[in-house]
């Protein structure tokens, strides 16, 4: 992926904690009603919230120059994965539910995202290699 100028990197770097937050936040209100959307509409939100913040991770990640190798998207999938599931656990306990049709959504997010990010990841090393000179002691080999 493209080298992030440092304006972003401190963007991200800051909008990932804060995102994190408001969406623990708003996962956690109580009885929260969303009356006005279509019926399974929340499944959707649920999809783009994680894939948003699998978005955010790899980029703060990026930013502080930690998403270079390619097993990042998988334990990073995993990390997420795993707080996705503490999520809906913890929601039980503000008088909200426990859906595993919940949890399947924001790991699809995740996964999506991850999957998205890692093959721009690749596209762009692949990129990079090919435009590189070859040296001399490159074409002996």
């Amino acid at each position: 992926m493209t080298t992030l100028s440092v304006r972003w990197r401190h963007w991200y770097l800051r909008a990932l904690p804060a995102y994190w937050i408001f969406l623990f936040c708003t996962t956690h209100f109580p009885r929260l009603r969303l009356d006005r959307l279509p019926e399974q509409s929340d499944k959707v939100l649920h999809f783009a919230a994680f894939g948003g913040l699998a978005f955010l991770f790899w980029r703060a990640f990026e930013a502080a120059g930690s998403a270079r190798a390619g097993s990042f998207a998988i334990w990073a999938t995993m990390i997420l994965a795993a707080y996705a599931g503490l999520d809906e656990y913890l929601q039980q306990f503000v008088g909200r539910s426990s859906d595993w049709t919940d949890f399947g959504c924001d790991a699809a997010g995740i996964v999506a995202a991850m999957l998205i990010l890692e093959t721009l990841r690749r596209r762009s090393a692949r990129r990079e290699r090919r435009s590189r000179p070859i040296t001399s002691s490159q074409s002996l080999s």
